[in-house]
């Protein structure tokens, strides 16, 4: 039996790519709550996030907006938002920063689902 291939369908179905310019609205002005996503091409850890965090936004599609931003090609906003490290998850309700960041290589799937679900209450 050949090893299962998983691809990252559900991550460009349900995360939209963010570029700098368009942070504040549809990030700081969005009507949903918000999950950003800072990420790297060459970051291992970043690679096997992908998938994880495409799942979660299929799970609360409709009801929390996901993103992704290239940190470096962002470095302006990442330094704005002290994003050093990559991956580095924000949250973003009503337009201000909430609960904890989530980064660095070991972000578990049930992390992540906590944070998204904090942002509905």
């Amino acid at each position: 039996m050949s090893p299962k291939v998983v691809e990252p369908v559900k991550e460009k179905l349900f995360v939209k790519e963010l570029v700098a310019k368009d942070f504040d609205a549809e990030v700081l002005k969005s009507p949903e709550p918000v999950a950003l996503d800072f990420y790297s091409t060459d970051s291992a850890a970043c690679a096997t996030l992908a998938p994880r965090y495409g799942a979660v936004a299929e799970k609360f599609d409709g009801k929390i907006r996901f993103f992704k931003i290239l940190r470096s090609a962002n470095e302006d906003l990442a330094k704005q938002l002290n994003v050093t490290v990559s991956p580095t998850l924000l949250f973003f309700k009503n337009g201000q920063e909430l609960g904890e960041r989530l980064s660095g290589d070991a972000i578990a799937r049930p992390s992540l689902k906590a944070a998204v679900e904090a942002l509905l209450k």
